[in-house]
């Protein structure tokens, strides 16, 4: 990564291949990105406040999935600029609302993109909070470890993604299963998991309540599945006796080795303390960074009040 302060260098992604986390890093006004392992990757960096922040660039969605596109033009909302943030926003309520729509009322990539099989899940998070989701395609678990699940059941195979979503929506309307898990949650669990096999026995009785619901409702467009899925990480004792990183990571100098991840989160340790710290790192996107020599700022730690 870039050393040279007067050309900041900016997170513009969190990607997941095979089921592991990798960075995408950007140095202002390079045309390519560099994508890095996040595991081990040991980073220092400082915000930089009197720099502008840059857009992260947007996804087109066609039959051959999703690819990213880069934009040079500053982000005027958190990680986006307007024209991106507007494109984003209109691909994701057509993906979203495409079963209400209609195929004829999406666009053609969007609809080629949609025309494909799909799975659907229920998952849970280590707080105990549970969601049902769909994904694209056939195999690989990316977008349960994109979104930070820790175990998960595909119940069913359809052909195609505006089926599916009508399923997802009965699911939610008839059983009050949401679709979504605030990162909050997802980052509290960590810090105080319920116990593994709590929530292997939650999720059970999950799955076997939305599969006898799907028995009735998918006929002959697709067909149930009992494939269990839990978390790579599982094993890993990074994941254990976690402590929220004390200080605001989108402000002054940092300095920490990335251990692990869960979805957008990072376990990480640092030089001089035993702890291993848990981070959210999407904050950090869009953000002006800046490596050199410079003090990096100092932890309080603060002893639980409970």
């Amino acid at each position: 990564m870039n050393t040279d302060p007067n050309s900041p260098f900016y997170l513009t992604a969190i990607n997941w291949h095979a089921e592991e986390p990798f960075l995408q890093f950007r140095v202002q006004g390079d045309e390519s990105s560099q994508s890095m392992s996040a595991k081990e990757l040991d980073l220092r960096f400082r915000v930089a406040a009197d720099q502008d922040r840059q857009c992260i660039g947007t996804v087109d969605r066609s039959e051959d999935g999703s690819t990213s596109v880069q934009c040079d033009s500053p982000a005027v909302s958190a990680r986006q600029c307007e024209r991106c943030q507007t494109k984003d926003n209109i691909a994701a309520a057509n993906m979203h609302q495409a079963h209400r729509r209609g195929r004829d009322a999406i666009g053609k990539a969007m609809g080629a993109y949609l025309t494909h099989p799909h799975r659907l899940y229920v998952a849970i998070f280590r707080d105990g909070s549970t969601k049902v989701g769909t994904t694209r395609g056939l195999s690989g678990g990316n977008r349960l470890v994109e979104q930070g699940a820790w175990y998960a059941s595909y119940l069913t195979q359809v052909d195609d993604g505006f089926f599916v979503r009508e399923l997802e929506d009965s699911i939610t309307e008839k059983l009050g299963i949401n679709q979504a898990v605030d990162t909050r949650k997802k980052f509290a669990g960590h810090l105080q998991p319920l116990p593994d096999q709590e929530l292997e026995n939650q999720l059970t009785q999950l799955a076997n309540e939305v599969e006898k619901f799907l028995t009735k409702e998918i006929g002959a467009k697709g067909s149930l599945l009992n494939d269990r899925w839990s978390n790579p990480r599982i094993e890993d004792q990074t994941w254990t006796n976690l402590v929220s990183y004390p200080t605001v990571i989108n402000q002054g100098a940092h300095e920490f080795t990335i251990k692990s991840m869960v979805g957008r989160l990072a376990a990480c340790n640092r030089t001089g303390f035993a702890e291993n710290f848990l981070v959210d790192l999407q904050p950090l996107l869009a953000q002006p960074l800046e490596t050199g020599d410079f003090e990096i700022d100092e932890f309080i730690m603060q002893d639980s009040l409970f």
